[in-house]
């Protein structure tokens, strides 16, 4: 039955793209089914039985193919939506940028402040870009639709994860800035960065365990 489930999958995705992320695609269908299938059998079901269950509950896989070609499974959002919301990325990346120059523009404390002030303004800019995305509400209980669900909800996670490392990296920048300035160590503050690359693959290395 593994083999009539690999099968079915080969029929299915002869038509799709032949890249690497369909393939990918594919491969996580598999395993999935025949987990499902395994699963089915544990409670009793008989082998033609169990693989016609879940053959049934994949769904239509031309929209699953569909939706990995586009860049979400969602419908367009508004032009009117899709502007503000470049908007304000752009403006983010631009409070990023100039937050550590801050420190040199302003002197003592206040420099300090807008820095922070300009990071936490960014942060909160990508996060509420990340949380007003739509949401994926399932039409049917089948693979495909757990899976655009699983889509959009990857991506207001990758969201997420870039405001913070915005956020990260500016701090780090605005240390080396002020470090350097205060003790004038220059010539071995740089330290700083790879002690921030180490951090950063920490956290990427906790996540991916995570998950």
């Amino acid at each position: 039955m593994i083999d009539r489930i690999r099968a079915y999958l080969d029929n299915a995705f002869e038509n799709a793209p032949k890249t690497r992320r369909m393939e990918d695609l594919k491969e996580e269908l598999f395993s999935n089914l025949v987990e499902k299938y395994n699963d089915r059998l544990k409670h009793g079901l008989s082998e033609e039985d169990a693989y016609n269950t879940v053959i049934r509950g994949i769904g239509n896989i031309d929209e699953l193919i569909d939706s990995v070609r586009e860049p979400s499974p969602l419908s367009p959002a508004p032009a009117q939506e899709t502007s503000a919301r470049a908007i304000r990325t752009a403006v983010a990346v631009a409070l990023y940028i100039m937050s550590p120059f801050l420190v040199i523009l302003i002197d003592s404390n206040a420099g300090i402040g807008a820095m922070f002030a300009a990071i936490a303004a960014a942060t909160g800019l990508l996060i509420y870009n990340g949380m007003t995305r739509k949401s994926y509400v399932r039409t049917e209980d089948t693979i495909v639709e757990e899976f655009k669900e699983w889509h959009v909800k990857n991506n207001r996670q990758r969201d997420a994860l870039n405001a913070f490392k915005g956020a990260f990296w500016s701090i780090t920048v605005a240390i080396y800035l002020l470090v350097s300035f205060i003790f004038g160590i220059w010539s071995f503050s740089w330290i700083i960065f790879i002690i921030a690359v180490a951090i950063e693959n920490i956290v990427k290395g906790i996540l991916a365990l995570k998950e």
